[in-house]
């Protein structure tokens, strides 16, 4: 069992992405709480009174000496008034409107609709950009999946290689003033994840939901160098199905909160769904909902090829069958290969490209890996390619593996390259969680946490100076 100061204590280990979040104990094999990093939330305003002031004490005004006697009488009366008055505003106090936020985190509760309910997730081009979903998501994972008082365990964290100064001090700071936590430390996900399959050094290739980066790691540091990222991720495939469907097949799919009932159709029938017609249904929501349902399109019948993209090898594949819930069905044939093949050719594949897109250069996955190679040191280069870490739940289409091995060699001829994967849906997606579980547990470990005291002494700043 980890220890912390002499005493046992498991610490606790969390992992925020932009898709799912991962909580769990150190030390443990996989995560205790797997649920989606999107939160709902209803927004409403209510009367909050201003606790009253206390009245201030008239300062009396001099007396002119010029001034007759009655005079400085009425002056004082008039005074003695106005302070009254003013204690009596304070006593009785002033209501304003305010903005009150209802969250609503896990798989069931973001899901279950709910009139005028928002929907969204506290990650923005990886950082954290909604503090208050961020803070609801570590309360939801503590509280109600663990079961623990976060005040009685060290807190692991796992951070983008890019995070700011700002953000990590704002981190420690909720992890000590909101959560109270014993010590705490943060780790970078390159680092995690190479952890996570035994590697100390590694050419780390992760691939999120929102996005994808490629880092070199180098006895358990990031070399910020090396570091090259792009917003191309499994929400974007995601994406791009959406406007694929409705443009080839005029079809968006119905989301199951709204189907009352349905009746068979033949294939490429428009769907017959008597819906609930529910008002109050938000953009955001009704969106993050159709994401869900080609979420499980694209798990079971998308996947790469093995070689470069051929158009006329990938129209002799077979087709794929696959019925929506709403009854919608098709058989998928050039789709499911061409959709997640902007991994590997984003500039020739992405049919509409969302506005944070236009007018950038996208980097095919195995040529940000390369790009990460050649800016590491000469020497360190070999060992980066005979070390190269999948890692994040988009590497998980079929033959995603095979086809970044095929391109790497292609773009470093003579070298020896070996892969490094955790083989289950749910360890490949946990990767980082469970290089920090593994971290966390060691017992030599409990010498790098920050402690209450240190950053009682030192303030926000320890951070950058222990969690290098």
């Amino acid at each position: 069992m980890p220890t912390y100061g002499g005493d046992e204590v498991n610490a606790l280990v969390i992992d925020v992405g932009s898709t799912w979040t991962r909580a769990g104990f150190a030390g443990e094999d996989l995560p205790q709480a797997l649920f989606p990093s999107q939160v709902g939330y209803i927004e409403s305003e209510e009367d909050v009174a201003d606790l009253p002031e206390e009245p201030k004490a008239a300062s009396p005004r001099p007396i002119d000496t010029d001034v007759e006697m009655g005079d400085a009488t009425a002056a004082a009366d008039a005074q003695k008034q106005q302070a009254e008055g003013d204690s009596r505003v304070a006593e009785k106090g002033e209501t304003r409107k305010q903005k009150v936020r209802k969250y609503f985190v896990g798989d069931t509760e973001s899901s279950t609709w709910r009139s005028g309910m928002e929907i969204g997730g506290p990650l923005e081009h990886g950082l954290v950009s909604d503090w208050d979903v961020y803070e609801k998501i570590w309360e939801y994972a503590f509280k109600s999946r663990l079961h623990v008082r976060p005040e009685e365990h060290p807190v692991m964290v796992s951070e983008a290689a890019w995070n700011t100064a700002p953000l990590r001090a704002k981190l420690v700071e909720m992890a000590f003033e909101k959560f109270n936590s014993p010590a705490f430390f943060v780790c970078k996900t390159p680092v995690l994840s190479a952890f996570g399959v035994g590697k100390h050094t590694a050419l780390v290739v992760d691939v999120g939901g929102q996005m994808t980066s490629t880092c070199a790691v180098y006895e358990g540091f990031c070399l910020t160098k090396s570091l090259v990222k792009q917003e191309v991720g499994g929400e974007l495939i995601s994406e791009q199905i959406l406007e694929r469907l409705k443009d080839e097949y005029k079809y968006e799919p119905t989301p199951l909160f709204d189907i009352k009932s349905k009746a068979p159709v033949d294939t490429l029938q428009q769907p017959v769904v008597n819906r609930y017609g529910r008002e109050g249904t938000t953009a955001s929501f009704l969106h993050d909902m159709r994401l869900r349902a080609v979420q499980e399109f694209k798990e079971s019948v998308c996947e790469f090829i093995e070689r470069p993209y051929d158009a006329a090898l990938v129209n002799s594949k077979p087709l794929k069958p696959f019925e929506f819930a709403d009854g919608f069905n098709v058989s998928v044939g050039a789709l499911r290969y061409a959709a997640p093949e902007i991994m590997f050719n984003p500039n020739q594949f992405l049919t509409r490209r969302p506005k944070r897109l236009e007018n950038v250069s996208l980097m095919g996955v195995h040529e940000m890996a390369v790009r990460s190679v050649l800016t590491s040191d000469v020497d360190l280069r070999p060992q980066l390619l005979n070390n190269v870490v999948l890692s994040g739940g988009s590497s998980l289409f079929p033959c995603f593996s095979d086809r970044i091995a095929v391109m790497l060699q292609d773009a470093c001829p003579g070298s020896r390259i070996k892969y490094y994967s955790l083989n289950s849906k749910t360890e490949r997606k946990s990767t980082a969680w469970l290089g920090g579980s593994i971290l966390a547990s060691l017992g030599t470990f409990h010498q790098l946490w920050i402690s209450r005291a240190e950053y009682d002494e030192q303030g926000a700043s320890v951070v950058d100076k222990k969690c290098q």
